[in-house]
């Protein structure tokens, strides 16, 4: 009897241990969009890129305002290059984000809204696939549609977050 119980609890710690790392691994994974997002406020190219891997490609789906799609294709690094100039106060909202961790692969999606000047810009579907190297998350890749008429009700209603401060 001692030997099962023994068992049952060794049992439950390690599930317990395993369910903490794994919330812990979500929040981590997250941390680095939400910092990649506060980089782009402060127009920080050097900061951007460093949150991609070094083989990074980033597709968007862009449609303008004629209705046409064109798509675009970037590495992180070009893709960091895009908020060298500042043209405007920006903040990206990625409000209700889905997190899924299995080991070293993290994928994160969710809708977003971008804001310029405190004005909602565009909104559309974020989603991203991080690696975990030498203990690091990083982007691996990510796609994303950017609509300036796709706004559903929700996003219309979102007030841009604050920045966060330069740490």
């Amino acid at each position: 009897m001692k030997k099962a119980l023994l068992t049952i609890a060794i049992g439950i710690a390690l599930s317990t241990t395993g369910f903490a790392q794994k919330s812990d691994d979500k929040s981590d994974a997250l941390s680095v969009i939400n910092k990649m997002f506060a980089e782009m406020a402060n127009h920080n190219p050097p900061a951007i890129a460093e949150v991609w891997t070094k083989e990074s490609s980033l597709v968007a789906i862009v449609a303008g305002r004629d209705g046409k799609k064109r798509t675009v294709t970037f590495t992180g690094e070009t893709f960091s290059k895009n908020f060298a100039e500042k043209k405007g106060e920006i903040k990206e909202d990625m409000y209700a984000p889905k997190v899924e961790v299995d080991g070293d692969i993290a994928l994160i999606s969710g809708r977003y809204a971008f804001f310029v000047d405190g004005k909602l810009s565009h909104c559309g579907l974020n989603a991203f696939q991080l690696v975990r190297l030498d203990g690091v998350w990083k982007v691996a890749n990510a796609v994303s549609s950017i609509d300036a008429g796709g706004c559903n009700e929700t996003e219309k209603a979102l007030k841009p977050p604050p920045v966060p401060a330069k740490q």
